[in-house]
């Protein structure tokens, strides 16, 4: 048995039932809904009760088992709080100034609840109103305040409040988990002590609902809320709001290029199995274009976040030159120190090489010398062959790492990590 059931073996609905929240509340507020059964997890809901009791029930808190999220849709929203546990630079991320996790009342045309965790699941608490945020249902909207932080006692996590002493309730959880769930299956238990726990409980949820119920009440807030249809975004775009609230999308060009030049990779290594010559050395030409629009874009970037101006084209500095500056002064605004990409790190060295093809791609000489006529053609294809290619993407992602390491406060733009899987087959060098 994984999930908790109701009295008579049926399953309990899932997170996806329309007035879940609803459904989270009453087996937080009411005691008679929670049956104590003589086979395990010697707890069974009682279907009926639950039923009886959201009826009679519109407005309401609850410590639910989830987060509600705004402002995104839920497929952006959640593939998006993924990529972020799984480190920066598969996507444009996610921006503070988006409002995407609640606090407050939440936008009514463009709100929905992550779970990461089924609540009936064995081994959590449903009959517990334990949680650091608290979400208000009335006919005014929802609602999603924080009202606890998480902390470590004895190596299990609490909620920690200035409003209400969660650590009866906390205890007592701790103590159905090793009394009842813990143990062997099979062996007997006292359910009269697990009817008295569960009072206990009760008494305790029903004083941390009536606080989280007058928090709400001391709180309402008197400005609207955000109030729009989500928007469409793609992975290269992030959501931002402008001073009236209204959502504007910030575009990551430096990801974009970045996911061109692995694109573009690939198809370097697809011609070259395929003894296509001229494939192979169309598509390492893009992806060197594509590495300097990165490295650019990142530059620009960079400019814009010390300046707060986009730079324009009386800006003549080269690329690295630009990130250099910026994160220098970035990192000096933070009170740190910024050690500069130089000659003679393969880094910088890749990077300038990029930067001078790109320009000799486009009949602009780097240097004084003049092109041979003769060997530019095979010279130029060396130049952009697999082998390059890859250690022009592998010095993009080393270079990226080594600036923003020490601009900790910033995300980076681009995938920083080894052996990062991207779109499925695309090799991150």
């Amino acid at each position: 048995m994984q999930r908790f059931q109701g009295v008579n073996g049926e399953p309990l609905p899932s997170t996806d039932a329309p007035n879940w929240l609803l459904t989270e509340h009453v087996l937080q507020q009411h005691r008679d809904v929670w049956v104590p059964i003589e086979k395990y997890p010697f707890l069974a809901v009682d279907v009926g009760r639950v039923e009886a009791h959201c009826a009679e029930t519109d407005e309401f808190p609850v410590f639910a088992n989830g987060r509600m999220m705004q402002n995104m849709r839920p497929d952006e929203g959640g593939s998006r709080l993924l990529s972020a546990l799984m480190g920066g630079g598969v996507d444009a991320g996610m921006s503070p100034d988006g409002n995407v996790i609640v606090e407050g009342i939440a936008n009514p045309r463009a709100h929905w609840m992550m779970y990461f965790n089924d609540p009936f699941y064995i081994g959590m608490h449903p009959f517990a109103a334990l949680g650091t945020q608290y979400i208000y249902i009335d006919r005014n909207g929802s609602y999603q305040r924080t009202f606890a932080e998480l902390v470590i006692v004895d190596k299990y996590s609490r909620p920690r409040s200035t409003h209400v002493d969660f650590d009866p309730l906390a205890d007592m959880v701790r103590s159905f988990h090793g009394e009842y769930i813990n143990g062997p299956r099979e062996a007997p238990r006292d359910l009269g002590r697990l009817a008295a726990l569960l009072d206990a409980m009760f008494i305790e949820n029903e004083k941390i609902l009536a606080v989280a119920t007058q928090h709400h009440r001391n709180h309402v807030p008197l400005e609207k809320p955000f109030d729009y249809v989500a928007p469409t975004l793609t992975r290269y775009g992030r959501l931002i709001h402008d001073a009236a609230g209204q959502p504007r999308i910030e575009l990551s060009f430096a990801l974009l290029h970045y996911e061109k030049a692995l694109r573009e990779f690939h198809e370097v290594k697809s011609a070259i199995q395929n003894r296509n010559t001229e494939s192979a050395f169309f598509h390492g030409v893009y992806c060197v274009v594509a590495v300097a629009a990165c490295v650019e874009a990142i530059a620009n970037k960079l400019v814009f976040l010390q300046t707060k101006v986009h730079p324009d084209h009386r800006d003549r500095r080269q690329p690295i030159q630009k990130i250099n500056e910026s994160a220098a002064a970035l990192a000096q605004a933070a009170g740190k120190a910024f050690a500069p990409l130089v000659t003679g790190q393969p880094a910088y060295d890749a990077l300038e090489v990029v930067r001078g093809l790109r320009n000799a791609f486009m009949h602009a000489k780097e240097r004084d010398e003049e092109v041979d006529p003769v060997s530019l053609t095979s010279t130029v294809i060396t130049a952009v062959d697999e082998a390059h290619c890859r250690t022009y993407l592998a010095h993009l992602r080393q270079a990226v790492a080594y600036v923003y390491e020490q601009l900790p406060e910033l995300a980076p733009p681009i995938v920083t990590k080894e052996n990062v899987k991207w779109m499925g087959d695309l090799e991150v060098p």
